[in-house]
């Protein structure tokens, strides 16, 4: 008969934690501040909000840190004097070269200095002509 008394004394205990009363909402209140949840009750706008500030901040995701790109300058140095010793073989930049010295060769300017190019020469014609 004493086990049983115990049995329902651990369920006295826990009774008014689920329910509507002013205790059971302080004590759900205290142990969701415990927990790091939402105290009160809200709406789901609300929670929406609470979740994006809540979220880890963009700059320390490992993907999206600086860090995680590689190094586009150096890799660029790099491959640059690969190709210049000839141990790396790009088409595209072959190609490049081919049409850049065709267009030389048909007297057309490649990459002309910025404020000399064809725009540059056509605005220096007007002004000569005023």
């Amino acid at each position: 008969m004493g086990t049983r008394l115990m049995a329902s004394r651990i369920s006295h205990a826990t009774r008014g934690l689920g329910l509507p009363t002013p205790y059971g909402k302080r004590i759900e209140r205290l142990s969701n501040r415990i927990f790091g949840e939402i105290t009160t009750p809200t709406d789901v706008k609300s929670l929406k909000v609470i979740r994006v500030m809540s979220a880890e901040p963009l700059e320390q995701k490992d993907q999206l840190k600086p860090e995680y790109y590689p190094n586009l300058p150096m890799f660029h140095y790099l491959t640059k004097m690969l190709r210049f010793h000839g141990l790396f073989f790009d088409d595209h930049v072959v190609y490049r070269q081919v049409q850049d010295e065709l267009k030389v060769l048909r007297g057309k300017v490649v990459r002309p200095p910025i404020g000399q190019g064809k725009r540059a020469l056509l605005r220096n014609a007007k002004a000569g002509k005023k």
